[in-house]
């Protein structure tokens, strides 16, 4: 992703009401380094 599109979609992220945190996840689980899973307790 080029750097105009990750403002772009920082821009849109924050319009949609996206904290710096939930950004920072999405970005995670876009890249591929966190898994996206509702029910991630369950490693316990």
């Amino acid at each position: 992703m080029e750097a105009r599109e990750i403002l772009n979609l920082i821009d849109w992220l924050r319009s949609q009401g996206f904290d710096n945190d939930k950004m920072v996840e999405c970005n995670e689980a876009t890249e591929g380094r966190k898994k996206d899973t509702p029910d991630s307790s369950s490693d316990n």
